[in-house]
């Protein structure tokens, strides 16, 4: 039996694919022999291992849309993308294998058939199963407030396209895990953990406008056409299906696309800070259910539909839909420089969150981490053009070069990955210097447009 040592939603990665197999992974197109496996140690890391192809479709899309005419990704758009989804990774570094764990000890002591790992019927299981559990946990996401604050995340773009596909909430999985559990009574974990990961892998390519329709795989798949509709805000609650729409279709949650979408959250966030994206509907939930009167009404507060009010209908029911007209997306311009800036800064932090000791005491690791959401926060400042960014990215460089000194004292600078570290101290160090002589020279930093004010 697997030991919990391999209970991890991310299993350490194994030989990298073939560009031909990395690209069938993603699309869901593998045999069960090739994707069956005894223990969770052999189940590779089909997430991890997808990214650099889920990069490629991001490039051959925005290629696309040029040579289509349509509007292609903006900047600030796909950093606050990128930094949604490390906020989530640095989230699972500290819950990392708490999923898993549950589904091996009720696979231990609680289930009902012992289906042999090595059978077709067992991964077919799997695939069928893991699929219906998406399903209703995506729906319930969408149709529970407390739910929907950790969902919201992934709709929170309104720019629709393949990174779309990393705005992953970092405390949904908390709660959407809970509807695979009772796959556990008879599916052996590796194979759930096989089909949970292909599962999520063939979302990414369906955020795109680039492709039609695919004719009658659109009867049975869910396709690009039917996740567009799930994102458009003038068709709430439809299309929840992973793989297949098969479920939509028998449940009535299915429609199908016909006129202009519009993609986003019906209140916007107007911000590109990836921390603010995925918090800021847990206090709006705060804020409402400290003001409304009476238990009842709290708790409908927290388990009613979003946007919910007392004496109205669910925004989740026709009644309660307003219309929806295309507005103007919030936008920030700033210069080449700027962006170049963010960019270094944005990969910096990329980089250390994928450099992380696994034996970093815990004090450390939070500490860590802390820093990099820190920098996260400070880019989308810059990209937001806030009055507040000069000081906030200024006190963020001597802070990382105040921890190098004290670390350099302790002995403990240079233990691991003594490149990034220079890099990241220079960068640091040069930041710093560029910060203090131009709030020195001036109170105002410009960018295109407008001008960053070191004085609210």
């Amino acid at each position: 039996m697997e030991g919990l040592k391999g209970a991890q939603m991310h299993p350490s990665s194994s030989t990298a694919p073939s560009f031909a197999t990395g690209f069938r992974q993603i699309f869901y197109l593998v045999s069960p022999t090739e994707t069956t496996f005894e223990t969770l140690e052999e189940v590779p890391n089909y997430v991890k291992q997808a990214m650099p192809f889920v990069v490629f479709l991001f490039l051959v899309e925005t290629l696309v849309a040029w040579i289509q005419n349509r509007t292609t990704p903006r900047f600030s758009n796909v950093v606050a993308s990128g930094g949604v989804a490390l906020v989530t990774q640095i989230v699972r570094l500290l819950t990392v294998g708490v999923e898993m764990t549950a589904y091996i000890w009720l696979y231990r002591h609680l289930r009902l058939v012992d289906m042999s790992w090595d059978s077709p019927l067992t991964w077919w299981t799997a695939f069928f199963g893991v699929e219906y559990g998406y399903y209703w946990s995506h729906r319930l996401h969408h149709e529970v407030n407390i739910l929907w604050a950790a969902h919201q995340v992934h709709h929170s773009s309104d720019d629709y396209n393949i990174l779309s596909s990393l705005r992953t909430s970092a405390f949904q999985r908390c709660t959407a895990f809970l509807f695979y559990l009772p796959l556990a009574l008879m599916v052996p974990p590796a194979a759930f953990l096989v089909h949970y990961q292909l599962n999520l892998l063939y979302q990414a390519w369906l955020h795109t406008e680039v492709v039609g329709s695919l004719g009658p795989l659109e009867y049975i798949l869910n396709t690009p056409t039917h996740h567009r509709v799930h994102h458009g805000r003038n068709h709430m609650g439809k299309n929840f299906g992973g793989t297949l729409i098969i479920w939509d279709r028998m449940f009535g949650t299915f429609h199908q696309e016909s006129g202009p979408l519009v993609y986003g959250l019906r209140t916007a966030v107007h911000t590109w800070d990836p921390v603010w994206i995925q918090f800021h509907h847990f206090v709006c939930i705060w804020q409402t259910f400290w003001n409304t009167p009476g238990l009842w009404n709290k708790l409908r507060v927290l388990f009613a539909g979003p946007g919910r009010a007392v004496g109205k209908h669910q925004l989740g029911s026709i009644q309660g839909i307003p219309k929806v007209h295309p507005t103007s997306k919030y936008d920030s311009k700033v210069s080449m420089g700027w962006a170049c800036y963010v960019l270094v800064h944005f990969l910096l932090a990329l980089l250390t969150s994928r450099t992380i000791p696994k034996d970093l005491g815990v004090l450390a690791t939070v500490g860590k981490l802390a820093t990099i959401m820190w920098t996260l926060s400070c880019m989308a400042a810059i990209l937001d053009c806030r009055p507040t960014a000069p000081f906030m990215e200024l006190s963020r460089c001597v802070s990382v070069l105040g921890t190098g000194f004290l670390l350099w004292l302790s002995g403990a600078l240079m233990t691991s990955q003594p490149l990034l570290t220079v890099m990241t101290l220079a960068c640091h160090a040069g930041s710093a210097v560029f910060w203090s002589v131009n709030l020195m020279k001036s109170p105002n930093v410009t960018l295109r447009g407008k001008t960053l004010k070191s004085t609210s």
